[in-house]
């Protein structure tokens, strides 16, 4: 299971994966902050589009061919 999702995380395009981690990150972020019982949905959109934006701009999954 978890080869076939890291396949197909590092089959998306750019701008998915970014999107992509954006979202877990934001999701993540409320869910911790939840279970704490404090919920900070503005540091979890923050977070999430800060780490979509790095994401986007330096291109993790780029191959040197």
């Amino acid at each position: 299971m978890y080869r076939r999702l890291d396949e197909w995380a590092w089959g998306l395009s750019r701008l998915r994966y970014a999107l992509l981690t954006g979202v877990v990150a934001a999701v993540g972020s409320i869910a911790v902050s939840v279970a704490f019982g404090s919920p900070s949905y503005v540091f979890a959109l923050g977070i999430g589009i800060a780490l979509a934006v790095l994401n986007y701009l330096s291109d993790p999954n780029r191959t040197e061919d």
